[in-house]
C-alpha cells in the first residue's frame, strides 16, 4: 500500500505543479482548507486520502479525479497500464462469440464517452471490465482482438 501511496503523491505532485500551484497558492485558494502540511504528507506519501480530499484537490488542480487516479495506477505499475487502438471496421475479423460481447461493450464505452469514430482506444480498466465480463483473462481477449487492432496492432 505504501507504494502505491507514494505513486498516487508522485501523481498529485505532478497535477499541482503543471497547475503552476505551491503548496502556499494552493491553500489560499482553497481558503485555508487544504493545509501546506497535509497536502504534503499526500505527496510524500506519509498520509492517506480520502476521496472527497481527492474531488477538491482534483477540482483546485483542474483535472478529472479519475486521471489523477489512473496516472497513479500508470506510476505504480505501468505494465499493468495499456490500451489498445481498435479499427470498428475491422471488428468483423474477431472470431465468435467474442465479437458479439467485444462489440456490445464498445457502444457501451463509445456511448459513455460520446465517441462516435472510427477508432476506439480501449483502455485498461474497459479491457480487465471486458474481460471479467467475458470470464476470460485479460491476455486472451488481446489476443482475440489482434485482428481488430489499429496501427497494426500497437499496444501503448
Amino acid at each position: 500500500m505504501t507504494e502505491f501511496r507514494e505513486a498516487f503523491g508522485r501523481a498529485l505532485r505532478e497535477a499541482r505543479s503543471s497547475s503552476g500551484l505551491t503548496l502556499r497558492t494552493l491553500r489560499d485558494k482553497s481558503g485555508g482548507r487544504l493545509k501546506p502540511s497535509a497536502v504534503g504528507g499526500y505527496e510524500r506519501g506519509e498520509r492517506a486520502i480520502s476521496v472527497e480530499r481527492l474531488c477538491e484537490l482534483a477540482a483546485a488542480y483542474g483535472v478529472p479525479a479519475d486521471q489523477l487516479l489512473a496516472r497513479a495506477l500508470e506510476i505504480a505499475n505501468p505494465a499493468d497500464r495499456v490500451e489498445v487502438v481498435i479499427d470498428l471496421t475491422r471488428l468483423q475479423l474477431v472470431e465468435e462469440p467474442a465479437r458479439q460481447r467485444v462489440r456490445a461493450f464498445i457502444e457501451q464505452v463509445r456511448e459513455r464517452r460520446g465517441d462516435h469514430g472510427e477508432v476506439i482506444t480501449l483502455r485498461s480498466g474497459d479491457l480487465e471490465a471486458m474481460a471479467a465480463k467475458a470470464g476470460i483473462a485479460p491476455v486472451d481477449l488481446l489476443s482475440r482482438l489482434e485482428p481488430a487492432r489499429a496501427n497494426g496492432g500497437e499496444i501503448r
